[in-house]
């Protein structure tokens, strides 16, 4: 039986899954099968999937969501399906170097990890321009969970290997979550005791697509509000930046709303000063919103 289950997630995948094959492929570490699941989109996926499996040894499958279900509910189904106990995560458009899952297995044996990762080099989709490095210093790690939670220690889902029984025992990926659902997953880990190891190496690519982030800015920011909010009673954080991360999320997710819907901006500014936002003028600004929709309606 394999060790490892490669789980790849598809959604309009036929551009770039070629190349993504193509460093499965070319691992030094040959022990694995590799799972890709296509999540309602229908182009050239399952035929790239199936010539694959004819060029190599190990096993492959390919299965299919009927109806788009995200990236999280794929992510469940790919791992689900699985035969191994360890997980390597794997985005249909990015990559890995060939030593990425030797090094990942070496690491996990040596420290007994809930979850190896590596760092991402950043590239340019359209240009294949290197933009950086994404892997967390000796300071970073030091700060652990703290530094996880308010965004400095960064763990691309492509650079990473986990335990499937930690999968299980979090119950797996959000499927509530379209926008920042891999961090909401390493976060309930991080709760869960999970141990994080970083591999030292930089072996995974990740693509950097130039459509710009500002048509998503109200759901991701709302997203990252229901992530703060859903950690607040974390006693190991301390209770202030608790609060403040919530209370800002809310507060500039209801910024962005206020003119285009700002029935939900007044219900996110309440959040905010729920979760801890100072002064009275939060609550007058979310009823003068709310009266404002009210009057949008007539």
């Amino acid at each position: 039986m394999p060790r490892i289950s490669i789980c790849i997630p598809a959604y309009n995948a036929e551009k770039y899954l070629a190349e993504t094959l193509e460093s499965v492929r070319s691992q030094t570490f040959k022990d694995w099968e590799l799972i890709v699941t296509e999540d309602g989109s229908k182009d050239g996926v399952e035929a790239m999937v199936r010539a694959f499996a004819e060029t190599v040894t190990q096993p492959v499958r390919y299965q299919r969501h009927e109806v788009n279900q995200g990236l999280p509910a794929t992510r469940n189904t790919g791992i689900a399906a699985s035969h191994c106990d360890w997980i390597a995560l794997l985005d249909s458009d990015d990559c890995w170097l060939p030593e990425h899952l030797e090094t990942a297995v070496a690491v996990q044996a040596k420290t007994g990890a809930d979850i190896v990762h590596a760092g991402s080099h950043l590239f340019d989709s359209d240009t294949g321009r290197e933009l950086g490095v994404r892997a967390p210093d000796a300071e970073v790690i030091g700060r652990f969970p703290l530094s996880m939670f308010v965004g400095d220690y960064l763990v691309q889902p492509s650079s990473v290997l986990l335990s499937k029984s930690l999968w299980k025992r979090v119950g797996g990926f959000d499927p509530t979550f379209r926008y920042v659902e891999d961090a909401e997953m390493w976060l309930r880990c991080a709760r869960n005791g999970a141990r994080f190891v970083y591999t030292g190496k930089n072996t995974c690519r990740y693509r950097k697509h130039g459509e710009a982030l500002s048509t998503h800015s109200a759901e991701m920011s709302v997203a990252c509000a229901r992530l703060f909010e859903k950690h607040l009673d974390w006693e190991v954080l301390p209770e202030e930046l608790r609060r403040r991360s919530a209370s800002d999320a809310w507060t500039s997710a209801a910024r962005i709303l206020q003119r285009s819907e700002p029935r939900r901006a007044a219900e996110y500014l309440i959040r905010a000063w729920h979760a801890g936002a100072s002064g009275p003028g939060v609550l007058v600004r979310a009823w003068v919103l709310r009266l404002y929709a009210l009057l949008a309606r007539k």
